[in-house]
């Protein structure tokens, strides 16, 4: 089992996972978020390549609309 933290929060994957998959498991739109993975910010044509390994940080950021 691999264990990663989707903004501080536990997840489990049964298998290694990429970026996109997780995300869309979420069940977030992946045009509306941002990703930083362990720090560092990965660009989104990165997202299908790069699969999760245990103990990764993510931190996934949406921009709000507003004033």
């Amino acid at each position: 089992m691999i264990l990663i933290h989707i903004n501080n929060v536990p997840q489990p994957l049964t298998e290694p996972t990429s970026l996109a998959a997780v995300i869309l498991a979420q069940d977030i739109a992946l045009d509306s978020v941002a990703i930083v993975l362990n720090s560092e910010v990965v660009p989104r044509n990165r997202w299908q390549s790069i699969l999760c390994q245990h103990e990764d940080k993510l931190e996934l950021f949406s921009a709000v609309a507003g004033g």
